[in-house]
């Protein structure tokens, strides 16, 4: 008994903790998804802000050389074209300079130059120089101006004379302005910027943290989605940073004219916080809650060992009256009307899934006699006997049942009546064959066996009854010891019969 009341008051603690412990979880696990949606949006808000900032930037340098090869396509003094450049764009522009065809620096507004200054291994120089027919605007990755001294980009485009190359107008741009926008939006403590270029070089990068010098010949992974020419124009990615090697969180957009990409990283060191204090408190409050439930199931445990007792004497009397309203006692099959529910549901599902059943009516022969001669002890062991036979002869899905006296039924699921005649069959054999062993000596008796099968018209089980009822009685008129079958016409008339079996062999 205590081992009882143990196992219910632990039933009870686990009935308790497991689903507060699973909505406890599931909460964690819903407000993480929340947490990382709600990231993903402000990365991505983030981006189109600083995409905003970066296309503008490039509009504004593209506009300032196309007005640059305006003026000095109208024959203007270099110096005044440049210099009316720098006084309007000074502050965004580190250096103006004109290269000629041969890579040569002839004019930067940051010195006079003395002497050619070669720049043909530049890429923003090659880039046209290599394309003349190509007029388009160029940004270079971050290059160590040799005039500048500075980490610059390089806004390109050619210069034509008589529709041949005739040089290269160059804006250098410090990556800091790029990367400066930093301090105008909230990334987090931990959070990065960068501007990319298709080629999946940095051209700017700005971070809370100092970040390792990453200009030059690094390059971030070919893997990353936002370099995939198929991959949408804007998107996610989450994983481990190329540049800090941190776990990251961020939002891209593609600027595929200017072969631009601009990303923001969050760190799930920043915008995960508040989750992970919120987790912190609930998994608090559960255990706190756990504790308390703890001591409310030792407190049941003691309650139950006193009432624990009484409690299993109900529930056994409860079984032991659930299986006598179910069962008949004398032969432990079911009774009528346990077999009537059970051919009910069976007939319920075999007319769902169009599937064959049969019902089988037995009916011990000259039963009667035995009783008069025998006594009624001497027919329940038959009765018992005969059972037992018939059980031997059924799968284990098949039913019996004894629906009163000498008379049992059979519920064949899955049978049609070319199968039923043949277990019916089996059984009257075997039945025939072998005297019942009794106390008093061997019985010999016979039985008699009606069948149908269930039509798709039947509206009831009262129907399949009465036609397996017919059968029975047709058997026991034709001389009993026989097997009969309620048939359908072979015409198709619909009209119905009664055929006797006994000898056709299965």
């Amino acid at each position: 008994m205590k081992g009882r009341a143990g196992l219910l008051a632990l039933s009870l603690l686990l009935l308790t903790l497991v689903p507060m412990w699973a909505a406890v979880f599931g909460e964690i696990r819903h407000e993480r998804i929340l947490t990382e949606a709600a990231a993903r949006k402000d990365a991505m808000n983030l981006a189109t802000a600083f995409e905003a900032h970066v296309r503008s930037v490039i509009r504004l340098m593209d506009m300032i050389l196309l007005d640059m090869r305006a003026d000095l396509l109208d024959q203007r003094p270099l110096e005044q074209t440049l210099g009316k450049e720098q006084q309007a764009y000074g502050s965004v522009v580190t250096q103006m300079a004109v290269i000629d065809a041969q890579g040569r620096l002839v004019f930067s507004n940051l010195a006079k130059v003395e002497a050619p200054f070669d720049l043909s291994d530049r890429e923003h120089f090659r880039v046209h120089r290599d394309h003349p027919q190509q007029d388009r605007l160029y940004i270079s990755k971050p290059v160590l101006g040799r005039v500048s001294k500075q980490w610059t980009i390089q806004f390109t485009r050619p210069m034509h004379k008589d529709g041949q190359f005739a040089g290269v107008l160059v804006l250098s741009v410090p990556t800091g302005f790029f990367s400066d926008y930093y301090q105008q939006i909230d990334v987090g403590a931990h959070g990065m910027i960068a501007l990319l270029g298709t080629d999946r070089s940095l051209r700017a990068i700005a971070s809370g943290e100092p970040i390792p010098g990453r200009y030059g010949r690094f390059q971030v992974p070919e893997s990353r989605p936002y370099f995939a020419a198929q991959s949408p124009p804007q998107g996610y990615y989450e994983g481990i940073s190329a540049i800090d090697g941190e776990h990251r969180l961020g939002a891209y957009r593609r600027l595929k004219e200017d072969g631009v990409v601009v990303v923001v990283l969050l760190s799930p060191d920043d915008f995960m916080v508040a989750f992970e204090a919120r987790k912190q408190l609930l998994l608090a409050s559960a255990a706190l809650i756990s504790v308390l439930l703890l001591a409310l199931a030792v407190l049941l445990y003691v309650l139950a060992r006193r009432h624990f007792l009484s409690t299993a004497r109900l529930q056994d009397a409860h079984q032991v009256m659930s299986q006598l309203a179910s069962t008949d006692m004398l032969t432990g099959v079911s009774n009528r009307r346990a077999l009537l529910l059970d051919l009910a549901a069976e007939v319920d599902r075999a007319q769902r899934h169009g599937e064959p059943l049969s019902l089988v009516m037995l009916d011990i022969d000259h039963f009667k006699h035995v009783n008069d001669a025998y006594g009624h002890p001497i027919g329940d062991e038959v009765l018992k006997a005969f059972t037992a036979t018939c059980m031997r002869m059924l799968r284990s899905h098949d039913l019996i049942g004894r629906l009163g006296g000498e008379e049992f039924a059979l519920v064949l699921p899955h049978t049609d009546a070319e199968g039923a005649r043949c277990v019916a069959e089996k059984i009257r054999l075997a039945i025939a064959g072998e005297p019942i062993v009794t106390s008093v000596g061997d019985i010999a008796i016979t039985v008699s066996l009606g069948l149908t099968q269930l039509q798709a018209d039947d509206q009831h089980i009262d129907a399949l009854i009465a036609r397996a009822d017919r059968a029975l009685y047709r058997a026991k008129r034709s001389g009993r010891n026989q097997v009969c079958s309620w048939v359908i016409e072979a015409d198709g008339s619909g009209n119905d019969s009664i055929g006797l079996m006994q000898g056709v062999p299965c």
